[in-house]
């Protein structure tokens, strides 16, 4: 952004530096052919003198031709022509042949109007200046017409031009150095703090701020709205998570109370209410199940886990060999592929959460399939991919597959709170990681997605 404020104020200063620079050039171009013409009209009118009295008795015009021939060795690029009252060549040069531009300027002259000023001499106008001077005083009986080269006119216009075009650059250089510069970054500091506190605030951090210095006051008073609205969306925020941890916390010691009084009528139920009684109990653990996952949660949306470099091969070793013998028990073979080291930037605590949870939904919904766990180490990030070999999810599934309290309708029957998933998503969210649902033929690869540190 900073570079397209930069294109909009260099365009600005350039036309305000042609602005400057173009009178400046037109002055000093037009003061030169000022000079050049007043300089030649003198010599115009003084062979006008000459050439008058010698026009009138057509005696004594060799002088007048030895005149003419020097006159191009002290003044190069200039010839002169005589021109009679009836506009034709009455002394040249021999082999000189008059221009129509010189016979037009002569028309004019014997018709007694006043010519017009020649154009300025600019370096892309290389055609001649023509000078004239009408012969007689009163009534002309002939004219005199110059024709000047601009050659050297046009390099002093040139070599100026240059000087000012080189200045202009150098302002503008300097001008963007001092000023454009820090004015772009006085107007779009607070823009770029405002961004990236935004991301912040949309990556999962509420505490993300807007800096309220700075800027025009336009931006300081965005910033300042922004920063409000911040903290009304931390403040609702921790209310609700409070509300949730607080109402899982104060239930789980009645769900412990109730629990309790029901095993405690485990002797006094007859005539088939056992069978009641188990379900009940199983019902209490259900739900203090779902209450302690609430909790965890709401825990894991509360806080962001601290993020230190850890070994990922290691947590997901450990965790391999702690549900291993659960695996087995139910009839799936547990297989581990990873690289000797594989470090990241998370929450170790997050991760180990993550691998129960999704070994767990391994075990629980595919009893006596092989689960292979694999670790990849990508550009940038480090995947843990757990993929077990059962009946797997749809594409529909999958694509609620970790919302809270969401679960297939084919695993009803299977225990579960819908809230493993989700919570394991909060946590590595929190710190930066994901959790995705891969398709898998047959099964359901479950990616656990970490960063790597930036030094690596």
């Amino acid at each position: 952004m900073r570079r397209r404020l930069l294109l909009v104020l260099l365009p600005l200063l350039t036309a305000l530096l042609a602005a400057l620079e173009i009178p400046l050039a037109q002055s000093y171009a037009d003061g030169l052919t000022q000079e050049l013409v007043r300089t030649r009209r003198v010599d115009a009118e003084r062979f006008a003198a000459l050439a008058e009295p010698i026009l009138r008795t057509d005696v004594g015009v060799a002088p007048l031709l030895d005149d003419l021939r020097r006159y191009p060795e002290t003044h190069p690029g200039a010839t002169a022509t005589i021109f009679d009252q009836d506009a034709d060549v009455w002394l040249a040069l021999p082999g000189r042949r008059a221009s129509a531009r010189a016979r037009a300027a002569t028309e004019t002259s014997l018709a007694g109007d006043v010519a017009p000023e020649p154009p300025t001499a600019w370096p892309w106008r290389s055609t001649p200046m023509v000078v004239t001077a009408p012969v007689g005083r009163r009534v002309p009986i002939g004219a005199v017409v110059l024709e000047v080269s601009t050659a050297r006119v046009r390099q002093r216009v040139e070599a100026r031009m240059a000087v000012l075009a080189a200045g202009g650059v150098a302002v503008l250089l300097l001008t963007s150095a001092l000023c454009a510069g820090p004015l772009a970054r006085w107007l779009l500091r607070p823009v770029s703090e405002l961004n990236a506190a935004v991301g912040r605030l949309a990556g999962g951090d509420l505490s993300a701020r807007a800096a309220e210095r700075g800027g025009p006051p336009e931006l300081r008073g965005l910033a300042r709205a922004f920063n409000q609205m911040a903290d009304s969306l931390a403040s609702a925020m921790e209310r609700q998570r409070a509300f949730v941890s607080d109402a899982s916390h104060e239930l789980r010691n009645p769900l412990a109370t109730l629990r309790l009084r029901m095993e405690a009528l485990g002797g006094k139920v007859r005539d088939g209410g056992d069978r009641d009684l188990r379900l009940a109990l199983a019902e209490s653990d259900r739900l203090a199940h779902t209450v302690q996952r609430l909790l965890e949660l709401a825990r894991a949306e509360a806080t962001a886990a601290e993020q230190v470099d850890a070994d990922v091969v290691s947590l997901t070793t450990t965790r391999v060999e702690a549900w291993r013998a659960r695996l087995q028990a139910s009839g799936s073979e547990l297989a581990l592929d990873a690289p000797a080291r594989a470090i990241a930037r998370c929450s170790p605590e997050a991760v180990e959460y993550a691998l129960d949870v999704v070994l767990e939904n391994a075990c629980a919904f595919a009893p006596g399939a092989p689960v292979d766990v694999t670790i990849a180490v990508r550009d940038g990030h480090i995947d843990i991919v757990v993929r077990d070999h059962g009946p797997g999810l749809t594409g529909a599934e999958r694509a609620h597959a970790g919302e809270r309290f969401w679960r297939s309708p084919r695993h009803r029957a299977v225990p579960g709170t819908g809230l493993g998933l989700a919570t394991a998503r909060a946590l590595l969210e929190a710190t930066g990681g994901a959790l995705d649902l891969l398709p898998a033929a047959p099964g359901l690869a479950i990616r656990l997605r970490l960063l790597r540190p930036r030094a690596l």
